[in-house]
């Protein structure tokens, strides 16, 4: 009998009157091998581990528990489902089974147009999440070898590998818009004071839309002016808060009757929950609208986080600082913003000096808030 036939208890019956034979299953397509009695199948609430879930498959299982944060946890399972899905179609049983030539194939495969976990078609990869699914799959591999699942890690190869990024500078807000966005915030009422507060989250705290969905309000301490995020990699950071941000936040939560969820923002659905990052993208180009921006629908999250590290940049902060702040994985990342910064001062002094006839106004931006922010962070880091 062909393995793959579904089998339903009345193939079963035929097929043995003894209790204790034991089948194989692949479910819903999966090559991944599932033993049961007898007794397991006849009973309903007996089922196999979803194939699309690692948290019920070993050894994922044991690698997933380890993650600090949901967000994190939710990248690398996305991730492994396609490896898995590589090592299933190859006909390697589990990731013990994989040899530094099926991981060179692994690496290849990405590059191609094929399936998603689900079985959806999808094109190549892009270099970046090309280097996400690789540093992943890296960060298994050390796991199941540091746990003994195995003896040499087939992921060594990936240091043979040179995939490039397209160069990628950051797009900030000019210092007229992010001088009109602050000013036109908006904070009489919940909604307001919600939209406000991811506005400065970002702007004035460099966050990122994932780490301000899933920001607990035991992260904020309103006493010393700091919250502490888990962004990326699970790596940890503290970042001041600028009095502006403080002062809402005290407003925003005094105003919550009895604390249901943990999260400072918690999903319409489930207190239970983090909000979905949609929710604050959309408030981000509400509040655009309210500044009038020339392209209130193009303002995100991540363009505040640039932003932030702009104007970090402009108020003389070293490479150094703007990692720490921004929880860069890379100082060449930070690097781009003191480039960047340093571009718009050439030009402002030409545009300045540059006819050396006439003597135009340089008009200093307020950076005040950005300067204090730094200041702070330096007396932290002593």
């Amino acid at each position: 009998m062909d393995l793959e036939e579904v089998i339903t208890k009345k193939t079963w019956s035929a097929l043995s009157a003894e209790k204790n034979t034991k089948i194989i299953l692949f479910p819903f397509g999966s090559k991944t091998w599932y033993n049961y009695s007898y007794t397991e199948f006849m009973n309903p609430q007996s089922q196999a581990p979803n194939p699309l879930n690692l948290l019920e498959i070993k050894p994922y299982d044991g690698f997933l528990a380890l993650c600090k944060s949901s967000h994190t946890k939710e990248n690398y399972h996305q991730d492994l489902r396609v490896l898995k899905l590589f090592l299933d179609q190859n006909d390697i049983l589990g990731p013990a089974g994989a040899k530094p030539e099926h991981m060179v194939r692994f690496a290849g495969s990405l590059t191609k147009a094929g399936k998603t976990p689900s079985g959806k078609f999808r094109n190549a990869y892009s270099t970046r999440s090309m280097k996400r699914i690789l540093a992943s799959t890296r960060s298994f591999y050390r796991f199941l070898a540091s746990t003994q699942h195995i003896t040499n890690d087939p992921t060594a190869v990936f240091h043979n590998l040179s995939i490039r990024s397209p160069q990628r500078n950051p797009h900030p807000l000019s210092p007229r818009d992010r001088e009109a966005l602050v000013k036109s915030l908006q904070t009489d009422n919940l909604e307001g004071q919600k939209i406000s507060l991811t506005v400065l989250l970002g702007y004035h705290c460099g966050l990122r839309v994932s780490e301000i969905a899933h920001l607990r309000t035991r992260d904020l301490d309103l006493a010393q002016g700091l919250v502490t995020v888990i962004g990326k990699g699970d790596k940890e950071r503290t970042v001041p808060m600028t009095e502006t941000l403080k002062e809402l936040l005290k407003r925003y939560l005094a105003n919550q009757d009895k604390p249901q969820s943990p999260y400072l923002f918690a999903s319409p659905r489930s207190a239970q929950k983090p909000i979905h990052p949609d929710y604050l993208e959309s408030w981000v180009k509400k509040a655009a609208k309210w500044a009038h921006l020339e392209n209130p629908d193009e303002l995100t999250v991540h363009v505040l986080r640039h932003s932030f590290g702009t104007q970090l940049a402009e108020s003389g902060a070293s490479v150094y600082e703007i990692r720490d702040l921004m929880g860069h994985s890379s100082i060449m990342v930070s690097e781009n913003y003191v480039k960047l910064a340093s571009t718009k001062a050439r030009s402002a002094h030409q545009k300045a000096f540059g006819d050396g006839g006439k003597l135009h106004h340089l008009r200093l931006e307020d950076y005040s808030w950005s300067s204090l922010l730094l200041k702070r962070h330096r007396a932290l880091n002593r």
